[in-house]
């Protein structure tokens, strides 16, 4: 209203998303409508009004908005917001979409359609560039460690199938149909639940004084319903029960802290925040939330800790690619602090998914492991019989209630559930990495280009060898490094890399050729275009035979400026490496180290590699200088 009498150039952007909270989905008061809320600010003044929804089918009739509004898709929302903020005065833009956490609940309990196609990414064409998460800013897009490095996935357990991650300007991307399908879940472990359960004993539970426990996890991942089970059992055992609830942003793996404290007299609890070092059992279920401050300084010393070592990627993801995401740091902070002897680590997200294909089972999970360990002073029956109140996924969460039990009673058995699934990225010898390297170069091009990557590395290896006495971090990063630069992926590789991948029935393939795909004026990238797999595939089956034309005449694809910056990056990295050779000593290594691994920053395609490729010549700038420095720092000390 004030922006609006002072005539102020600015937009307000209203984000209708059905939903209050993003962790309970509570609607707004009233009910209002977009065409409700469209009246309301040109009631106030508005002159200038736009809507837009991610359905077509979501836009209002044009009679239901104020003179004026114009309607769009969320295909337009980068057009319409640059043009209104060009607008000479207020202006707003309702967009109009369903919470995502919302629309994932709806979808399970079958209030909402399910998704009828479903998004998957090539590992093998990703470069974890990350455009992918920047423009799309979803949580859903996860790291995945490979023996080519980190890469992305898609989770299903947590993707809302809203496709804004074909925005990315990337070909990895294919849409299968069908909504997104569960983890698989092993079968062989469900037969054998009862014999195991017979076997179960029963544990002693804590004596009842003032017991406090904490939920610690990310927005969407149930924890605040696993406290809200807990806080109704004890209710039902005539309990007295305070609870606080601290709930973040669930689309961007914001915190959530759920507080329950349980006394025999509500005399006993007089405030419904744990205070400071009195928590008796922290559920980690997120360890990067578990170490926040206001959540691990609640812990007592003697507080016993139940962590999933499966640490989710956070918001920062987005923007660092290489962030690094270490669950055994977090651990050894939280250890610190609380009794470490008595607490359990597992990869709760992986049993969860391995034995009911179902990652937010992970919570009831930890809770029967916790109870099954003594450290919860409610009945089984009262937590059985919240589950069953609570009316969601009744019987996955009372089977993950008993396999808690199960596998605290017989923790060897997390290690034979996942024995396949935590098999690490082998490290490989330098001698076994370059011998991978090269047989990968002669599948990309021939032999003989695999020759010239064998006949660099012999020079590096022999330079640090004669520097320091063996080769170590220098040809490590120089064999990763020039592999990246040659294997560098263009038509031909892209479509090799997807005819080795096993697709089922009509995929489509999300990509941005050259020579068809039209600009687009908002954002100066290529459109990217859906190009069905009875087209695509039969053309891939052509186009890898297209190496032989690699950077020859015939080469069509390689006359693109794209194409030839990425050539002429080869001979520039494999100069750097000659430059960084000729000046190797200990007071050059860290410099020399850092030019070997400068094409880990230049990934992506298209217009996020050229820029890549700009902020990495900065750096190359400088690290050249310091070699330069150095070596006639030497010469001078020499003469």
């Amino acid at each position: 209203r004030q922006a609006a009498a002072a005539k102020t150039r600015m937009t307000y952007k209203l984000l209708f998303n059905d939903a209050v909270a993003m962790t309970g989905g509570q609607p707004a008061e009233g009910s209002p409508t977009v065409p409700i809320l469209a009246a309301q600010v040109a009631a106030e003044g508005i002159k200038r009004i736009a809507v837009v929804a991610d359905d077509p089918d979501r836009l209002p009739g044009i009679g239901l908005l104020p003179p004026g509004t114009t309607r769009h898709t969320r295909e337009e929302l980068d057009a319409v917001q640059r043009e209104l903020r060009e607008y000479e005065g207020t202006s707003v833009l309702i967009y109009d979409q369903v919470c995502a956490t919302e629309k994932r609940r709806r979808r399970k309990r079958g209030s909402m359609a399910n998704a009828t196609q479903h998004v998957v990414i090539n590992e093998a064409v990703c470069e974890n560039c990350g455009d992918c998460s920047v423009q799309s800013a979803c949580i859903a897009i996860e790291p995945v460690e490979t023996e080519l490095g980190r890469k992305r996935r898609i989770n299903p357990t947590s993707c809302n199938v809203d496709l804004s991650c074909l925005k990315g300007f990337c070909p990895s991307f294919v849409t299968l149909p069908g909504a997104p399908s569960a983890p698989y879940a092993d079968v062989s472990w469900q037969a054998r639940e009862g014999e195991l359960a017979a076997r179960l004993p029963t544990p002693v539970l804590p004596a009842l004084g003032v017991w406090r426990g904490l939920f610690a996890g990310i927005g969407g991942g149930g924890i605040v319903t696993s406290g809200a089970i807990l806080a109704m059992a004890a209710h039902l055992e005539g309990r007295a029960v305070k609870t606080l609830d601290f709930t973040g942003m669930a689309q961007k793996n914001g915190a959530v802290v759920a507080h329950v404290q349980i006394a025999a007299d509500e005399a006993d609890l007089d405030v419904v925040r744990i205070p400071l070092g009195t928590a008796d059992l922290m559920l980690a279920a997120d360890l990067a939330v578990s170490c926040q401050v206001g959540v691990l300084e609640r812990n007592a010393r003697s507080s016993v800790v139940i962590g999933n070592m499966d640490l989710a990627a956070t918001a920062e993801f987005k923007r660092d690619a290489l962030l690094s995401i270490d669950a055994l740091l977090h651990r050894k902070t939280i250890e610190k602090v609380t009794d470490a002897e008595r607490s359990v680590w597992l990869h709760g997200v992986r049993l969860a998914e391995k034995l009911f294909g179902n990652a937010q089972a992970m919570n009831t999970l930890l809770l029967g492991l916790a109870w099954q360990r003594g450290l919860v002073p409610v009945g089984e029956d009262a937590i059985l019989r919240a589950i069953e109140l609570n009316g969601a996924a009744v019987g996955v969460n009372k089977r993950a209630f008993l396999w808690g039990r199960i596998l605290a009673d017989q923790p060897d058995l997390m290690a034979k559930a996942l024995s396949s699934d935590l098999a690490e990225v082998p490290v490989l010898s330098l001698d076994a990495l370059i011998a991978d390297r090269t047989a990968r170069l002669i599948d990309y091009q021939d032999a003989a280009y695999a020759d010239r990557y064998r006949a660099v590395m012999r020079e590096v290896v022999e330079a640090e060898t004669t520097a320091f006495g063996k080769p170590g971090r220098f040809a490590r990063a120089a064999a990763e490094g020039l592999y990246r630069v040659m294997a560098y992926k263009d038509e031909y590789e892209v479509a090799r890399l997807h005819l080795l991948a096993s697709y089922g029935d009509k995929p489509v393939f999300h990509m941005s050729p050259p020579l068809i795909a039209r600009m687009d004026p908002a954002t100066g990238r290529r459109r990217k275009i859906a190009v069905p797999g009875w087209l695509a595939l039969p053309l891939f089956r052509v186009l890898r035979h297209g190496r032989a034309l690699r950077g020859g005449a015939w080469d069509l694809f390689g006359r693109q400026a794209e194409r030839q910056a990425e050539r002429a990056l080869i001979e520039q990295y494999v100069g750097d490496l000659r430059t960084a050779v000729a000046a190797l000593r200990k007071e050059t290594l860290e410099a020399a180290v850092g030019l070997a691994e400068l094409p880990h920053a230049i990934r992506g395609f298209g217009p996020v590699k050229d820029a890549a490729r700009a902020k990495a010549e900065i750096q190359r700038n400088g690290l050249l200088d310091g070699l330069a420095v150095r070596r006639r720092s030497v010469a001078l000390a020499a003469e």
